[in-house]
């Protein structure tokens, strides 16, 4: 973890968490590494940990009525991800969070995070942001799904995320963007030819 710890300027803030308390924060993280196609979460299971991404790439999906497997999200590198429902409410996940590639990745126990909350004022205002990020995050993505065009949707993530393209499948985008593949593939053509 030492890395970790000589690095402050890059993480502190990622972690949103001052400089008085990241060696604090830090020794709670257990570093691991999650194989190409290695669950940190399998539907049915209790979450157990928050996840941050170093490096790699992760999704989150869910497998639908029609036994169809639908990509919530993306998650890449310097990224928190979990299922933060499971993890407050202590149930079983409804979601999937799988490595697409080989992933370095910090953990941090659900009971260790409420150990911090329970210590002082100042871990549960970090407590207070970190859901903060989690809500807006969730929040944004139900709104590109809800207001905007698959179209829009497409064009959001070519301009926020665009190395995805060269990593997910294009059947995974497509169902992260709400759209059959046929229906992604219209929409490619559409943007190259303008």
């Amino acid at each position: 973890m030492k890395n970790i710890l000589d690095e402050y300027s890059k993480y502190g803030p990622l972690f949103l968490v001052d400089e008085e308390h990241y060696e604090e924060f830090c020794s709670l993280l257990h570093e691991t590494v999650y194989k190409k196609s290695d669950f940190f979460l399998k539907e049915g299971e209790e979450c157990q940990y928050l996840g941050f991404l170093k490096t790699g790439f992760m999704r989150t999906f869910y497998i639908n009525e029609g036994g169809e497997d639908v990509n919530f999200n993306f998650h890449f590198d310097n990224y928190f991800f979990t299922d933060y429902e499971s993890i407050l409410c202590h149930t079983k996940s409804k979601m999937n969070i799988k490595a697409v590639k080989d992933s370095e990745v910090l953990l941090l126990h659900k009971d260790d995070l409420q150990k911090l909350y329970k210590k002082d004022a100042y871990w549960q205002e970090f407590g207070r942001k970190m859901t903060e990020v989690i809500y807006l995050n969730a929040k944004k993505r139900i709104e590109e799904l809800l207001y905007y065009s698959p179209e829009r949707r497409y064009n959001n993530l070519l301009t926020e995320n665009p190395k995805i393209f060269q990593l997910v499948a294009q059947k995974h985008i497509a169902s992260y963007l709400g759209v059959k593949p046929q229906s992604l593939s219209r929409i490619r053509n559409r943007t190259l030819k303008r």
